[in-house]
């Protein structure tokens, strides 16, 4: 009896009994976590597949068929999941909307566990998904560079001329339709320059003048359709700083046709896809004069409005459209036609700036080594799109970028 007594009282193999209760639990827990872990990485390999095969398949999709296109799919997931032996390729599909120039893909696979399993948990279901466009949204870019005399020195000009030109190239390869991408140029100094075959336009006043000479030989001329060689100055305040319309008979709108203060200042080249006369515009560019950042904005502005000044825009609702704006400097406002002071000048550019953008324009701003970098940067549309160039030659590999932004294949979830 009393070792029965002894038996009954004795707890010495609690410990052994609850260990082996709570046991299974911890293991199970220990083996989540080594399981999640697994999970993760397939999660990680199965994205970047998924990621891939929308990005290629999107690049290949004018030249391949819907069946093609899902079977290419299938074939860049499996060999990007072929590496992780977690990651087997279960279902997937891959949906192409060509009317939107979109190609979505999902897929999904499933990660069998290992110690999980005591805890009743055979697998781990994982699925990814994206979504690329493909071929290049309407574009329409101006090119609003600064032709002053500065542009001269560190070989400025002929880095500018340089990158603009592999810009263009750029833009012209990514283009796959007919007007798909076109772009304006617009080059300024303290004026901006047209063909003097816009004479005759309603929106263009003869009103300016100037004095030549001293003493009895001083005379005062004022400006003629005869005597106009293309340059314009800005427009009568506040309408300098927008695209506001020019309307006949209210002298304040209108665009002043003036004497060219530097007769070798570019013209400007209105939206076209011509890339031959683009090409060429680039290439004429000269080096002359002060810098009136305001109004090489604002004709850029004008360039991608639709009516006068420059017509050629097609309207900011149009479907898939996009419009750009690249403005370069390399000098602080020194000259205008108001006589402003550089702390004028900067408000004017600045609300230039934000006119252009309120219309629907993304701008890159870029300073060339000298400029208000506090102004340039209020102009760009987003931080990323404002470029500090300490050397001229950094300017090609930032024109490349710039292109390669504008027209790229993207993902767009």
């Amino acid at each position: 009896m009393s070792l029965l007594s002894r038996f009954r009282k004795d707890a010495s193999g609690n410990v052994a009994i609850l260990f082996g209760i709570v046991a299974l639990p911890m293991i199970g827990i220990a083996g989540a976590s080594v399981d999640y872990a697994r999970a993760s990485s397939a999660r990680a390999s199965l994205n970047v597949a998924v990621d891939s095969a929308a990005l290629m398949v999107a690049r290949e999709a004018s030249k391949l068929t819907d069946a093609e296109l899902r079977t290419r799919a299938e074939a860049l997931i499996r060999a990007n999941l072929a590496g992780n032996a977690d990651a087997r390729l279960g279902t997937y599909t891959v949906s192409v909307d060509r009317a939107a120039r979109t190609v979505s893909v999902t897929a999904d696979t499933t990660v069998e566990t290992s110690i999980t399993r005591v805890i009743g948990f055979d697998r781990i279901p994982v699925s990814s998904s994206a979504q690329a466009a493909w071929g290049t949204n309407t574009v329409e870019l101006a090119l609003v560079l600064d032709n002053t005399g500065s542009m001269s020195s560190s070989s400025k000009m002929t880095e500018l001329k340089k990158a603009s030109l592999d810009l263009l190239k750029i833009l012209k390869d990514a283009a796959t339709t007919p007007d798909q991408i076109r772009v304006s140029i617009v080059p300024f100094a303290t004026q901006v320059r047209l063909p003097t075959t816009y004479k005759d336009s309603p929106w263009l006043r003869y009103d300016l003048t100037r004095t030549t000479g001293s003493g009895r030989s001083r005379t005062t001329e004022t400006i003629t359709k005869a005597t106009w060689q293309g340059c314009v100055s800005d427009r009568d305040k506040a309408y300098d700083v927008s695209d506001a319309s020019a309307v006949s008979g209210v002298n304040a709108t209108l665009y002043p046709a003036d004497f060219c203060a530097y007769a070798s200042l570019t013209p400007i080249r209105p939206l076209t896809s011509d890339w031959t006369a683009l090409q060429s515009t680039v290439n004429a560019m000269t080096p002359v004069g002060n810098t009136n950042v305001t109004i090489g904005a604002a004709w850029g502005m004008a360039s991608l409005s639709q009516g006068a000044p420059l017509p050629e825009a097609a309207a900011s609702t149009t479907p898939r459209l996009t419009k750009y704006m690249i403005l370069l400097t390399d000098g602080d406002n020194t000259q205008n036609r108001f006589g402003d002071n550089q702390t004028t000048m900067d408000q004017r550019t600045a609300t230039a700036c934000t006119n252009a953008k309120a219309a629907g324009i993304k701008i890159y701003s870029i300073r060339v080594i000298n400029g208000n970098s506090s102004l340039l940067r209020g102009c760009a549309s987003e931080p990323s799109m404002f470029f500090e160039v300490s050397n001229a030659s950094q300017l090609t590999p930032i024109f490349q970028q710039i292109a390669r932004e504008i027209s790229q294949i993207r993902l767009t979830m």
